[in-house]
Parts: structure tokens; sequence; C-alpha cells
């Protein structure tokens, strides 16, 4: 008898023992596999004051890729930056808080260069990959050619944009003008920089460029600026005499403008072609996640949940590689030299 209680005995510590065990391995297990499985987050941005639009935009995309680059080990979640002034973005790019920057060309060019950041892809929107700035009057006023802008108020849509201030600003400086603007025509002007660079400042909308040693040349080639805010608003103001000339993408103008707006409406010059958007990484991400994201994105057009995306972003068509960045990028950096330039010699 007690033989056989001390079986039992040793029968059931036996048995706690092996189940005891097998909750520590489990537990080991369980614990090895969290500790395997890692979270972070794919970042990217844009500038911009209205976050609800932006983000509405945005994030499928971010989301996107963050689905695509996630694996057994590590898991990522997409996040949309928003920031309200071109300087704001070259502080987080500098500071490496985002990944992927999306802009147009001319602010692309001009915040890689104060953030080191690094172009890669081009997107095409609306099945086209580049545009230019046209320089719309009334069918009936006298203005025919850049040399009758003398004296006249031109409508910008706002300071970051490339097609509606940029571009066609620094094609005005090239050509010998002189630009006056009042800063509480730009709703981002107003907002405090995050930083100020020694280069040119893109928010700042409150440009005299007249020489330092003022003539009588420099009042002959002034041109007068105000901000629609809008693209869409360019064409009206000309249509209704809000300005003498308007400055808009020459796709806008064809697509978004209505005919009887249009009718009354007559195109006196145009800048050069410049890509539509481009996307920048930051200069520290790692080289193996720049390429699986360019991959990515290059394949999103022949990706049916991806095609939809691209839909939904600003009706977006496909990403193009960058082949040759100095090529790209040289005729717009050389009118950034022009404007930064012109601010020196303001003495800005």
């Amino acid at each position: 008898m007690i033989a056989r209680s001390r079986l039992i005995i040793l029968l059931i510590v036996i048995f706690a023992s092996f189940i005891s065990l097998v909750i520590v391995e489990s537990s080991e297990k369980s614990n090895a596999e969290l500790t395997k499985t890692a979270n972070t987050t794919i970042r990217i941005g844009t500038v911009g004051v209205d976050a609800v639009k932006h983000i509405k935009e945005f994030q499928p995309t971010a989301d996107y890729i963050a689905a695509k680059i996630s694996n057994e080990t590590t898991q990522y979640k997409g996040k949309v930056i928003m920031s309200p002034t071109v300087n704001d973005m070259i502080k987080l790019l500098k500071e490496q808080r985002i990944d992927l920057y999306f802009e147009s060309p001319f602010t692309i060019a001009l915040v890689n260069k104060e953030s080191k950041a690094v172009p890669f892809l081009l997107r095409w929107k609306e099945g086209v990959p580049e545009y230019h700035s046209i320089f719309i009057v009334k069918k009936n006023s006298p203005i025919k050619a850049l040399n009758d802008f003398v004296g006249k108020t031109i409508a910008f849509e706002a300071p970051e944009s490339t097609s509606g201030y940029l571009l066609p600003k620094a094609y005005l400086v090239q050509k010998g003008f002189n630009l006056i603007g009042e800063s509480t025509e730009s709703y981002l002007a107003q907002r405090e920089p995050a930083i100020i660079s020694g280069g040119f400042n893109v928010n700042s909308s409150s440009i005299d460029w007249p020489a330092g040693n003022s003539s009588s040349n420099d009042n002959i080639n002034t041109i007068r600026y105000v901000f629609a805010r809008e693209d869409q608003n360019i064409p009206l103001w000309i249509a209704e005499g809000k300005a003498d000339i308007g400055v808009i993408s020459n796709v806008d103008l064809e697509q978004e403008t209505y005919e009887s707006i249009k009718s009354q409406l007559k195109i006196v010059d145009r800048t050069i072609d410049v890509p539509r958007f481009a996307v920048s990484h930051r200069s520290e991400l790692e080289p193996a996640l720049v390429e699986k994201i360019k991959n990515i994105l290059l394949d999103m057009d022949k990706d049916p949940e991806g095609i939809k995306i691209l839909k939904s972003f600003d009706n977006s068509t496909k990403y193009e590689e960058i082949k040759n960045k100095d090529e790209l990028f040289g005729p717009i950096n050389k009118m950034l030299t022009v404007l930064e330039q012109k601010e020196l010699e303001s003495g800005r």
C-alpha cells in the first residue's frame, strides 16, 4: 500500500514538472517571437496647410508601402507628416524625421539642396510626366508680350508652388524683371518658419528685388505680384480683372478651367518644361530600404490595388525612376541660383 502511494506521488511530481516545463518553454517561445517581430514606421511628408485633404491623399500610399515592406521580423505602419512651410520640411529632413518627401520639382530641388535629401523618382499625374507655366491675360488686354508686363500686377498661386510661383518667377528674373510682392497676400508666409537657411527662402513672399543701387531702369522693369492661393482662382481673377496677368500650368488651364472662362483669356508667354512631381528620400535612409521602396512604387501601376491608390492620389498615373539627376534638375538649380543672387543683391 505504501509502495503504491509512493508511486502515485512520484507520478504526480513527474507530471507537474512536465507541465511546468511546457509552460516555461511556451512562454519563452512567445517572448522570443514578440522580441523577434519589431514595429516601425515609414514616414512620408509634404508641404501644405490643409492637413485633412493631404492626409486623405497621402495615407493610402503610406499604408501601401508599409504593407509591402513588412515581413516576419519587421512590421511597418504608414504615417503622413504635414509641414506648414518648406523651411519646416527642410528641418524635418535634416533631422531624419521623414523618410520620403513628395513635392513639385522646384520645391524638391530647394529642399534637397538644404537638407541633402536625395531625389530618386518622378510621379506622373493625369498621364503627363512634365508641364510648364503659362502667362495668361484677358483676351482684349493690350498685353501681348513680356515687355508689356512692366508696371502691371501678376497673380501667382502660392509660395510653395512650382508652376504657380517659383518657375514663372525665376523665368521673369532671368529675363531681367524685378518683382515686388506683399507678404499679406501669402497664407504660408504668415507662419513663423522653423529654419531659415542662408539660401533662398521659399516662404518669403515679401520680395522686393530692385538692386541695391536703384536706378530708373529698376522701376521700368518692375512687376508687382499677389497670391491667389489656389490655382483655380487664377483664370477667374484674370477674367474678372482682379489682376492684369495670371500664371497657371498648361495642364490646369486645359483640364481644370471651364470653357466659359478660357474663352475670355489668351496666352502671351510660357516657361520651360519641368517634371510634374518628384519623390526624395532622407539622406540616411538605408540603401536596401530605398531599393525596396523604389521597386514598390515603380510596380504600382501593374498592381490592381496600386492602380486604385494611384488614382486616388491626385489622379496619379505611375512612378518613373530618375536616370540623370543633373540633366533633370540642372535647369531648375540654375533658376534657384538666380533667385538666390537676386536676394543677395537686394540685401535680404
